[in-house]
């Protein structure tokens, strides 16, 4: 077969899978149909596990120089700041949340799409599908009216919240309506507020939210309605100055409305991922309430999910079961969203005098405490996210609950499916970010040695990993050590860890292994450096 991938959808979704895949060898057809990209703001918030990925990508610095970034939240009750909520202590190199619009990120996906090779076809339009076994027949209507037959062995739809592709594949998409209306406006406003902070003010009249955006007194206001409201299809300037004047207690003096928006809340998810070789991903998967700005990274992440595990089920290096993976790592993070932002959306619009004092005593509590407000920063930026019930994640690790208790004497270690941590170590090049040692799109192995005896058999490991796995696993030596031993005798990446950073964050107290997927994700973890057990699991994944 010819085309191995059809994508349907050039949004930001569409455009990383395409990249990811492009990485990987796999050339991707891509098309939509819009016959421009967009260029409104729509999703503004880029959290730091998506820049993590756009790094590597390439692309961090770009995003990053077009963009704002955002360190915290000041939250007011009735014209008092009654807490602030910091993001700068999170665990990861890229401690802010990057204020970006959409279409930004979208040109410098696009950007990235095409430096592969890849055409972004527009307008090309989805119509309808057949499939088999061995592949999909779309059927695509050109702008002038021609239809032709497109046959591909796996079909993504990437089309959105209204997907098309979800439609013909008969996935259904189900879920209910918050009672709730919002209106949004991206606009000037002179008054003194921070430019580096989210701004949340709660009043008795509704809650107003205030977003800076790159540039000179560039706002994102975003205010809710009574539910009984009949939504503006425009709404004005007007109506924007007096919801802030009202529910900021500012005098702030607004202008030059670039958008203006008004929405409901629909909270949809399919029941299954995906229909034989159709999957769908970002709004087709899911789409949920706009509090938090969780949509666009997930989205994201999705197609980041599923681009490695396709690119090795298409070069036969691992057997299609690895797709049902897809539905087990995604799903349960898609409903975790639903129920979150469903309840943060019923919060932050109630009136009721009784949730208003919660609302505030909460806001106090969360903000009071160093490790709450961490681990809500930490969940908020995606950094959270984990695949520890994955059919495809595991560990031989003696009593794993320890690893999270340094009350027990043991390290604070990551579990099986949870994110790796990022860390200085030194390489040939100097010192470096771990995740850009591993760089590259293969799986990474980590072999954790704090003794000398215990080199050679590190290294016996390296060598038998590399060489039976060479296009699919990177092998790296990490020691307790500011040089390489000469007892060591591998030739292959070695990572100096002196201060004993790296060991700490990985709980290596002790001889160990990691398995880190091409995701970032932890795939396998095993003390000892046990090479039969690792071996038995990649047996039972089936990589070859």
């Amino acid at each position: 077969m010819s085309l191995d991938v059809l994508i349907v959808g050039a949004g930001q979704t569409g455009l990383l899978l395409a990249a990811q895949l492009a990485r990987h060898g796999i050339k991707p057809r891509l098309i939509d149909q819009q016959p421009q990209p967009s260029t409104t703001s729509k999703a503004l918030a880029v959290f730091a596990r998506t820049l993590e990925i756009f790094d590597n990508l390439g692309i961090a610095e770009e995003a990053i120089k077009h963009g704002r970034k955002l360190y915290g939240a000041n939250i007011h009750d009735d014209g008092k700041r009654i807490a602030h909520l910091s993001i700068d202590k999170i665990d990861s190199f890229f401690p802010f949340v990057l204020s970006l619009p959409q279409s930004e990120t979208e040109r410098i996906l696009a950007q990235l799409v095409e430096s592969f090779g890849v055409k972004i076809e527009r307008p090309v339009t989805f119509t309808t599908l057949e499939q088999d076994a061995e592949g999909v027949t779309a059927i695509l209507r050109h702008a002038d009216g021609r239809e032709e037959r497109c046959r591909a062995a796996w079909l993504i739809g990437c089309d959105g919240a209204h997907s098309n592709v979800r439609k013909a594949a008969g996935l259904n998409y189900q879920g209910i309506d918050v009672q709730a209306l919002f209106v949004l406006a991206d606009i000037k406003s002179d008054w003194n507020l921070s430019t580096n902070n989210i701004q949340v003010f709660f009043s008795s009249s509704g809650v107003l939210a205030a977003f800076p955006l790159p540039g000179e007194n560039n706002w994102r206001l975003i205010a809710n309605l009574p539910p009984d409201t009949e939504l503006p299809e425009n709404p004005d300037l007007q109506l924007f100055q007096q919801l802030t004047t009202e529910r900021s207690g500012l005098q702030a003096i607004l202008s030059d409305p670039v958008w203006t928006s008004s929405f409901g809340i629909r909270q949809r998810i399919v029941d299954k991922c995906r229909a034989g070789r159709v999957f769908v991903a970002g709004d087709a998967l899911a789409s949920h309430s706009p509090v938090g700005g969780q949509g666009m990274n997930t989205g994201l992440q999705d197609a980041y999910n599923l681009a490695w595990k396709l690119a090795l089920v298409i070069k036969n290096q691992a057997p299609i079961d690895l797709l049902d993976s897809y539905q087990a790592e995604r799903e349960p993070v898609s409903k975790f969203l639903l129920l979150s932002t469903e309840w943060a959306t019923r919060a932050v619009v109630q009136s009721n005098p009784a949730i208003k004092f919660l609302r505030r005593l909460l806001a106090g509590v969360t903000t009071s405490f160093a490790p709450v407000q961490r681990r809500i920063t930490n969940t908020l930026s995606e950094l959270n996210v984990n695949y520890r019930n994955s059919p495809i994640v595991q560990e031989d690790y003696p009593l794993p609950w320890l690893s999270r208790s340094p009350k027990a004497g043991v390290s604070v270690a990551p579990l099986k499916g949870a994110r790796a941590p990022d860390v200085l170590v030194q390489t040939d090049k100097g010192q470096q970010r771990l995740y850009k040692v591993l760089i590259n799109t293969q799986h990474h192995l980590l072999l954790f040695g704090s003794k000398l005896p215990k080199y050679p058999k590190l290294a016996q490991i390296a060598q038998e990993i590399e060489g039976k796995f060479p296009d699919i696993i990177t092998v790296h030596i990490v020691l307790v050590s500011t040089k390489i031993a000469e007892e060591l005798q591998w030739q292959g990446s070695t990572l100096l860890d002196p201060q004993g950073e790296c060991h700490r964050r990985y709980g290596a107290s002790s001889e160990s292994l990691y398995l880190i997927r091409p995701d970032g994700y932890i795939g396998y973890r095993c003390q000892g450096a046990d090479v039969n057990k690792l071996m038995a699991y990649l047996q039972k994944v089936n990589l070859t």
